[in-house]
C-alpha cells in the first residue's frame, strides 16, 4: 500500500511539473505526454509487480546438486482389499440379543 502511495505522489507531482513547465514560454513546444505515459506504465508495472521479485540481496550459496537417480524397485504385490457386502454401507447395526 505504501508503495502505491509513492508511486501515484510521484507521479501526480510529476505530471503537474510537467504542466506548469509546458506554460513556461522556453518550453512551451516541447511535448511530453509520450514519456510521462512511457514512466507512469513502467511505474506502474513494477509497482504490480513488487512483490514477486526476490530480493537482490539474497542469491543462492551453491545450487543443490542434482538429485540422485532411483534404483529400481521390484513391483509390489497386490495389497488385498478388505471384503464388503455388496448392499452394506461402512458399517453394521447389529441388533441387540436379548439376556437370558
Amino acid at each position: 500500500m505504501k508503495l502505491w502511495l509513492v508511486c501515484f505522489l510521484i507521479l501526480f507531482f510529476g505530471a503537474e511539473t510537467a504542466q506548469w513547465l509546458g506554460h513556461l514560454p522556453w518550453v512551451g513546444g516541447l511535448q511530453l505526454s509520450l514519456p510521462l505515459t512511457v514512466i507512469g506504465g513502467v511505474g506502474l508495472a513494477i509497482a504490480s509487480n513488487y512483490r514477486r521479485w526476490p530480493s537482490l540481496g539474497t542469491l543462492p550459496a551453491k545450487p543443490e546438486p542434482p538429485p540422485a537417480p532411483n534404483p529400481p524397485v521390484p513391483p509390489a504385490s497386490p495389497r488385498p482389499t478388505p471384503r464388503r457386502k455388496a448392499d452394506t454401507i461402512s458399517f453394521e447395526i447389529k441388533k441387540p440379543q436379548p439376556k437370558g
